[in-house]
């Protein structure tokens, strides 16, 4: 990588410096999430009390849910992030989607012809939730079509096109990791990556890896300058989200996100986050239970900003 690849390595050590290690046991994850939030002037709050009231209220939600919460929020330009269950690993769902298209738009983004040409894709590659392609007649998407209907729309057939187009789940892992998050990695495709299952770590990440890859790919220019506008300009419109983070917020703000939910109750939400007078926050909210017939629950998502954010 370039220097920006150096920049990202040193971001990541900025976001991870002050959570320490985990230990075993709920109190223990809740105790180890110690936050230092940013300054006043960044998020118009009282460091000490604060921290102490989200802390106290996310247990509550999470009590009163019976869903576990992870949050991650730092804004820009600040070594202090508010961590809660931070480094634990939760399902990631369809978070994997502006990943692959940063990682493509990196590897392809000045090729115009690329980006304009069809691909052809068959009946049998349509899988569930794929409401743009499975519209197309004929059965085919330019790479800028996978990616809008990938981000925008959360679309698994695009986001499978967007794997192969890549060479494969893996490369997801290998990328990640080339940007200093190694805890996450994706190894089977929509919508299989969705099973969620307790226990097992295909298919994760932590809120630290998704708040470490979202800022730098979306904020530093991590994949390129080309990589982080054309993801601000899908993650912007994304039209997945009015439950969850958006429904949190008050307006005026600008948001550039990615939704993602799964089996047992899996409901992720994760952006950046711009309002007028404050730092772009980059904040990350995944969830998940241990019930197999857990409903997914947006408002937990979003009562989780209204608590981190303010209301």
């Amino acid at each position: 990588m370039t220097s920006s690849h150096e920049s990202t390595s040193l971001s990541r050590r900025s976001l991870l410096a002050f959570g320490g290690a985990a230990t075993a046991g709920i109190a223990a994850a809740t105790l180890t999430a110690t936050p230092a939030w940013a300054t006043p002037s960044n998020a118009g709050i009282d460091r000490p009390k604060d921290q102490g009231r989200m802390l106290r209220e996310l247990r509550e939600l999470e009590q009163s849910s019976s869903v576990r919460i992870g949050v991650h929020a730092v804004a820009r330009g600040e070594r202090r992030a508010f961590r809660y269950r931070a480094d634990e690993r939760f399902p990631m769902c369809s978070l994997f989607k502006p990943i692959a298209a940063a990682a493509l738009v990196q590897e392809r983004g000045y090729d115009d012809e690329y980006w304009s040409t069809p691909i052809p894709f068959t009946e049998d590659d349509l899988v569930q939730d794929s409401l743009v392609l499975a519209e197309l007649d004929p059965r085919q998407a330019s790479p800028e079509q996978l990616a809008d209907a990938a981000i925008r729309f959360s679309d698994n057939t695009a986001g499978n096109l967007l794997l192969r187009e890549l060479g494969g789940p893996s490369a997801i892992t290998a990328f990640a990791a080339s940007l200093g998050a190694t805890d996450t990695r994706l190894d089977r495709w929509e919508p299989e990556l969705n099973d969620a299952v307790p226990g097992d770590l295909r298919d994760t990440t932590t809120p630290d890896d998704i708040a470490l890859l979202y800022s730098a790919l979306i904020l530093e220019d991590a994949a390129g300058v080309l990589a982080s506008s054309r993801l601000r300009e899908w993650m912007l419109r994304c039209q997945t989200s009015g439950p969850r983070i958006r429904a949190g917020l008050t307006p005026p703000y600008e948001l550039a996100d990615k939704t993602g939910g799964g089996s047992y109750g899996v409901v992720n939400d994760a952006g950046v986050l711009w309002r007028p007078g404050a730092a772009p926050l980059t904040l990350v909210i995944l969830t998940r239970t241990d019930r197999p017939d857990a409903v997914r629950n947006n408002e937990v998502v979003a009562e989780a900003t209204r608590i981190v954010v303010g209301r």
